[in-house]
């Protein structure tokens, strides 16, 4: 009976072992996997790119798309992604706040010019006063939009107010222009709207339009440019994982700089 005992305890501890095995296994190979969230399309291809030296580590980056300015953070913060690569600094730190989110950028890969456009008007000297100009909706981009403004002398915006001005930080208006807060997704189209002047844009957003940045009828500087560079973004408790610094060491490589030099006509620089 005592035998019959050990040998069934054997077998149950073989079977448990076993399954300890197959489970640890399975829990190494999970962790060779780095889900990373993005948006456009750009941030897209770099990733394809970086998926070759990242295999070369053992790890394989799988990429979640989504629709909005959103999805890529939340699916970080709830550990449905490693990281994303959609966002500058300010963008995140506004997330962060307005979720009590936990979520630190650790690499910036590449930043582009800012700017404003038109299809009626070639400088801003032709803007007529009380024109319409379509700025981004969300704070951190009205912020950059508002910016460039008061560089140019269009408005002048409350002292000290840097970055982070707002439709109620500006003080002078010569021109009383007003301002339309349109979602930042939408803002190409606003450009072929009548009653729109000017419409502040990004490089990756004009295409749909056929415009470049030498459409531009103002530009920001480069330091505003470098300040949104879009970032690689994990979580506080993640940054100093392996998995990111793989990925780190994946998206700042030579054939990740040539294609972001190449493929955006210039328009977009490596950050690293």
């Amino acid at each position: 009976m005592k035998k019959i005992y050990f040998v069934l305890l054997a077998i149950v501890s073989g079977v448990i072992l076993s399954a300890c095995g197959e489970s640890k296994q399975t829990e190494q190979k999970e962790n060779k996997e780095i889900t990373v969230a993005v948006q456009l399309e750009s941030a897209k291809d770099i990733l394809e790119i970086a998926k070759e030296t990242a295999e070369k580590q053992g790890y394989q980056i799988n990429i979640m798309q989504v629709n909005d300015n959103v999805a890529y953070n939340d699916a970080v913060q709830h550990d449905e992604a490693d990281a994303n690569f959609a966002q500058h600094v300010p963008f995140m730190e506004m997330f962060n706040e307005e979720k009590s989110a936990d979520l630190v950028a650790v690499q910036p890969i590449y930043y582009f010019t800012g700017g404003f456009y038109s299809k009626d008007y070639q400088k801003l000297a032709d803007l007529p006063e009380n024109a319409k100009v379509g700025i981004p909706s969300d704070p951190t981009n009205e912020g950059r939009a508002l910016a460039i403004l008061n560089e140019n002398g269009l408005i002048k915006l409350k002292a000290g107010t840097g970055y982070n001005g707002t439709v109620a930080d500006v003080v002078e208006n010569p021109k009383n222009i007003t301002f339309e807060q349109i979602d930042l997704l939408n803002l190409v189209q606003a450009y072929d709207e009548t009653d729109i002047a000017m419409v502040f844009c990004y490089p990756s957003y004009l295409e749909p339009a056929g415009l470049t940045t030498k459409d531009a009828i103002l530009l920001e500087d480069e330091p505003a440019s470098e300040h949104y560079a879009l970032q690689l973004v994990t979580r506080e408790d993640e940054k100093d994982s392996q998995k990111i610094k793989v990925l780190k060491e994946a998206m700042t490589t030579k054939e990740v700089a040539n294609y972001i030099k190449e493929h955006s006509g210039g328009a977009n620089v490596p950050a690293f």
